[in-house]
Formats: C-alpha cells, sequence, structure tokens
C-alpha cells in the first residue's frame, strides 16, 4: 500500500477525500478506474452501496483524513455493549433464503405493459378503498378482494416490474392508508419477484402488505401520526394483533398471509415488535414485506413527516444493514427496485430536471431518463429523452450523468400530465413502442 494511502470504512467517508482504490473491482461499479474526489452525498451514498470500505490517499485528500481512520458508529458502540453474545450472533446469521425456483425475464414493453398497469392500478386501488372503508364501517373484510388485487399486481409486475414502479412514484398520495398499503405490496412483490419466490409466494406477500393496515384503520387516528408516550407506541403496536383478529375470521384466509402478517414489523436486531424476534427468527417472507413496507413508509410517509427521496432511502437501509434489517436482505432489495426507480425525478449534471422512464435490470445506475426541464428550469414542450448507459454528453461535452435524486414534492410537476403525456396516445417515446 502507499505510504499516504489509508483504509477507511464508508461509512466514515467525507466529501472532499480522494478514493484511490476500493474493495470491489472497479469495473463493476460506475465509479472511474483513476481515482476520484468525492463532490457530494450521492457519491458517498453510491460508495456505501458497492464497498464497505475504502482506500483514501491523504496527500491527494482536501479534508484532514487521520481523524477519521479510528472514528466507528456511535449506534455500533451501542449496539455492542447492549447485545448478549447470543443475540449477536443471531443477528449476524447469514439470511437464509427460500430456494430461487422461477427466472422472471422481462416479456412485456415498457409502454404496453404501463397501458394495461394503469388500469390495474386505478382498479385495485379502489377495490382497496371500498374493502378498507367496509372494515371501518362493518367490521368486515373479504380476503378475496385482497387476493385478487395481488395477483393482479403480480402478473404485471412478473411481465415488466417497471410498469408499476412507476405508477407508485408519481402517486404518491398518501391521504389514506390503503393508498400506501398498495405501494407497499408492489415494493414487496418486485422484490420477492427478484428473489425468484413462487408466484404464490408472490401474491401472498402482496396480500399480506394489502392487507397489514387493516389493525391501523382500527386505532385512534392521532395514534398513526406520533407515538409521543411509551403507552402511545404500545397501543400503536397493537394494530399488529388487530389485523390478525379480523384475518383469522376470515373463511379462505392463508395460514401463510397470517404468518407474514404476525411477523413483518419485527427486526433483525429484536428492536420489533409483537415478539421482538431476531434474525432468522422472523419468517423468510415477513423479511421480505417488513423491507417494502419500511421503504415505503420512507418515501411516502403517512401524514405530514418528511419524505426521503429514493437515493435516501437506499441510503438509510443501508446503514441499517445488519441492525435492523438482515445485510443479504438489504443488498438484494437494492438490487431490485435499484437507486432511483422508474418514476423518480432526477437533477442531472447540467442542471436539467428528468424522470426516471426505464430501468435496465443489468444497468440501474445508468437509466433511461425523460428530461422535462432545461438547464434554466424552462419547461421542454417536447422532452428530450436520453438513455445514460449509452454514455451521452452535454452541450459542452461532458458526460451527462445523475448529479442527484429529488423530493417528488420539489418541483411543481403533476404527476397525472405527465403520465398522459409519456405514455397516453401516441406518446413522446419511439423507444417505448408496444
Amino acid at each position: 500500500m502507499h505510504l499516504t494511502t489509508q483504509e477507511i470504512p464508508v461509512q466514515n467517508l467525507e466529501i472532499g477525500m480522494y478514493v484511490s482504490r476500493l474493495d470491489v473491482p472497479w469495473v463493476q461499479t460506475p465509479f472511474p478506474i483513476q481515482g476520484f474526489y468525492i463532490t457530494k452525498q450521492d457519491e458517498l451514498d453510491l460508495l456505501a452501496h458497492y464497498c464497505n470500505k475504502v482506500f483514501v490517499d491523504r496527500f491527494l485528500s482536501k479534508v484532514d483524513v487521520s481523524a477519521k481512520l479510528l472514528v466507528t458508529s456511535a449506534k455500533g458502540d451501542q449496539a455492542g455493549e447492549q447485545i448478549d453474545p447470543k443475540k449477536a450472533r443471531l443477528m449476524s446469521e447469514k439470511a437464509r433464503f427460500k430456494p430461487r425456483v422461477q427466472e422472471y425475464p422481462i416479456t412485456t414493453k415498457l409502454k404496453k405493459e404501463v397501458k394495461f398497469a394503469s388500469q390495474m392500478f386505478e382498479q385495485v386501488t379502489t377495490q382497496m378503498a371500498v374493502a378498507y372503508r367496509n372494515m371501518e364501517q362493518h367490521g368486515f373484510v373479504n380476503i378475496n378482494e385482497f387476493r385478487s388485487a395481488s395477483n393482479s399486481m403480480v402478473k404485471s409486475i412478473v411481465n415488466n416490474p417497471n410498469a408499476l414502479a412507476w405508477l407508485c412514484r408519481i402517486s404518491s398520495n398518501n391521504e389514506t392508508l390503503h393508498q400506501q398499503a398498495v405501494r407497499s405490496a408492489v415494493w414487496g412483490i418486485i422484490f420477492a419477484r427478484h428473489l425468484g419466490l413462487s408466484k404464490v409466494d408472490l401474491r401472498d406477500i402482496g396480500t399480506a402488505l394489502l392487507l397489514a393496515p387493516i389493525g391501523k384503520s382500527k386505532l385512534p387516528k392521532e395514534l398513526l401520526f406520533s407515538q409521543h408516550s411509551e403507552s402511545e407506541r404500545q397501543e400503536y403496536q397493537e394494530h399488529v394483533s388487530l389485523t390478525l383478529e379480523e384475518t383469522q375470521k376470515m373463511f379462505s384466509s392463508s395460514h401463510q398471509v397470517n404468518y407474514i402478517l404476525s411477523a413483518y414489523c419485527e427486526r433483525n436486531d429484536g428492536s420489533g415488535y409483537p415478539r421482538q424476534l431476531v434474525g432468522n427468527r422472523i419468517p423468510f417472507l415477513a423479511r421480505i414485506a417488513s423491507i417494502a413496507e419500511y421503504y415505503e413508509s420512507i418515501i411516502n410517509p403517512y401524514g405530514q413527516q418528511e419524505a426521503l427521496t429514493p437515493v435516501e432511502a437506499i441510503s438509510h437501509l443501508y446503514s441499517e444493514r445488519g441492525q435492523l434489517f438482515q445485510i443479504e436482505l438489504v443488498e438484494q432489495f437494492i438490487q431490485a427496485v435499484g437507486i432511483y426507480p422508474t418514476g423518480s425525478l432526477v437533477k442531472l449534471t447540467n442542471n436539467s430536471i428528468g424522470v426516471i422512464v426505464e430501468q435496465p435490470e443489468k444497468s440501474r445506475l445508468r437509466p433511461r431518463v425523460a428530461i422535462i426541464r432545461d438547464g434554466l428550469n424552462n419547461s421542454l414542450e417536447k422532452p428530450q429523452v436520453v438513455n445514460l448507459a449509452k454514455d451521452p454528453t452535454d452541450e459542452f461535452g461532458l458526460p451527462l450523468q445523475i448529479d442527484k435524486s429529488l423530493k417528488s414534492t420539489s418541483m411543481d410537476i403533476n404527476g397525472d400530465d405527465l403520465h398522459e403525456r409519456l405514455f397516453g396516445g401516441s406518446g413522446w417515446f419511439s423507444f417505448l413502442r408496444a
């Protein structure tokens, strides 16, 4: 190792450091092989996604590197003091995966699938609104409605997961629980598809996540927004048992669905509820559902909480690997949904604003982007579609790349109008021909 090069954990990196070497091959990452300065938060997020540690050149870095050599995560130290050896072993166990039983290649062009998925997504959302209203008014839900809705989503996601991912990102209304439930189910099915699980498992994960907020609908509304005291937190956590009370009444309720519902709020480090299960003691399908539901809750939080961008959410999930969620499952989820899910709003390096319209499975960091505003923030009458995988350049000949992810609320862009202009009628995009 060069005398001025120091090994540093990714969580200790700072803007201004010069990265000269990674702990993985350069070609497996989007970074320049010759080394680079860390200039923005998104680069820190990407380094955390690809690496556990990197090698920083102290001489070339613009900040003090030595101060970061021995700094460790306060959360990790605290956890180490509190976790007994048995619990630590359970937390560090490698995630036991269900065997991959099926490969799901994309079989439908995005534009064609979006046409089908748009109608289905609206129908499912309406169907869930009626089901939740029946629960509140009559204390009864029909499991067949939820299973049917999940089956419809499974069919679309198996064909092309980008379509429903797009609809989830442009439909971020959080006024009711059922809207968040539908989007959570989409992320859960996309995750399960990526893992190659059976269509029955995909359906049951979707069904469970659609049903999950049923118990919350029976709680006082104020508990859904905040739980300040210990008694309020305990009352809120009762939503799991309240949901199970309803699902166990259903004539054809699936045992596997109930199994997922009983444990999707558990966490890898035992901090979840209702049974404080640890690591692999949490049922596998419940661990899938828990990550999907958690991801949705931080990119589209219920109520007035601040939403995270997809990049921020992925970075947050990655920081919790080994704590709230098992390491391997977090890494697989990131591969399943990508750092920039279809429908995400992004700023490019030339200051233009675009929306991700397609995310190739083998090139998730370089998706297809529809530029809808130029570098001066002028709306484009006819948006420009760029394929970042083809290494485009800007007007100055510089590489055109994603600079950062934007919150969906940061721009006055109407999601319905954008959807209609992109996918309605003849549309703008010849590459999306059905």
